[in-house]
């Protein structure tokens, strides 16, 4: 994905010729730049979109429908994750920054895979590499927590064809999950914000981001939302490396999949129903995480810290400008 600016034509019709024969006003500069509508109005107007599509699909839309609105209400008090909620609501969620991205596209003159998700190579090689970096740094994680003394597997809760069931429905799941958040903090908004302010500068803001955004699930507490933070930024290394979001698609899929249905534990202070382990925790929160999550516990800063070294050497800058 190319996060550095391109030469466009100016976004409003009569801009680029204003430019060319008039001295560019005082409020004008506070609009355009060089390149155009600034970096910062652009994102205005697609978080605005954002906002109003949110509105009237979810709020307007899928709320009055009595099944639907019943799933929401409960996973959103219960604080109980369920197949059927993650389905409906990361699916509408996906189609609504989009679509809002697809207007912008439009707008901007821009192919929509600039903005970090190409067809090309979507579920491809990168996806799946991911894939498996995500379960192996979340299963060391956990068999870490295991080792001393923080975690039990216990039995298993499902058998059959409840597992099978539960196993694919998860597995669909989050990858809903990593294609809706990717894209949300680290795709338009992060294309957009870096050609304004830098790469590295938007990223450390969107991640922020992310990581309070987390802090409104029940449960969640700031050790883990700095954890999120930490993993945001991880994934924009990886964005800068790779050129587009499909390795981070598969690594959120991946470790969020691990966490919450192969090892059974909170994910953001959040339990799902239809998990695979009677799995517990117990000991000191540090260690666990308490009812955050493996994400609040000391030892995902030590996991990321590595993560972040592993990924550095088997994911190399290409060039300087990386």
């Amino acid at each position: 994905m190319n996060n550095e600016p391109t030469p466009h034509a100016a976004i409003l019709p009569g801009a680029e010729s204003t430019q060319s024969h008039t001295k560019p006003s005082g409020l004008h500069k506070v609009f355009f730049g060089t390149e155009g509508l600034r970096a910062g109005w652009r994102l205005a107007i697609y978080l605005a979109f954002v906002v109003g599509l949110q509105y009237l699909i979810i709020q307007r839309g899928l709320r009055l429908i009595p099944g639907v609105a019943e799933i929401m209400k409960q996973a959103q008090s219960s604080g109980v994750l369920t197949p059927r909620f993650e389905l409906i609501f990361e699916s509408t969620a996906i189609l609504i920054v989009f679509l809002a991205a697809g207007i912008m596209s439009r707008i901007e003159k821009r192919s929509f895979g600039l903005y970090g998700l190409p067809r090309e190579g979507a579920f491809g090689k990168l996806f799946w590499q991911g894939a498996l970096w995500g379960l192996g740094f979340e299963s060391l994680e956990m068999l870490a927590i295991f080792a001393l003394g923080g975690y039990s597997f216990g039995g298993f809760a499902l058998a059959g064809a409840a597992l099978l069931k539960y196993a694919v429905l998860w597995a669909i799941g989050f990858v809903l999950v990593g294609v809706f958040e990717e894209f949300l903090f680290r795709g338009y908004a992060q294309f957009t914000l870096g050609s304004g302010i830098g790469f590295w500068p938007a990223a450390f803001l969107l991640s922020a981001a992310f990581g309070a955004v987390h802090l409104s699930n029940p449960g969640e507490g700031w050790v883990g939302a700095l954890a999120v933070f930490a993993f945001g930024m991880l994934g924009c290394m990886m964005l800068r490396r790779t050129g587009n979001l499909w390795f981070m698609v598969g690594f959120h899929a991946a470790s969020d999949y691990a966490e919450t249905f192969i090892y059974s534990t909170p994910d953001s202070g959040m339990l799902a129903q239809g998990h695979m382990l009677n799995s517990s925790f117990h000991g000191p929160r540090w260690l666990t995480g308490g009812t955050i999550g493996p994400e609040g516990s000391a030892l995902a800063f030590v996991v990321m810290a590595i993560a972040f070294l592993a990924l550095n050497w088997a994911y190399p800058a290409k060039n300087a400008a990386n």
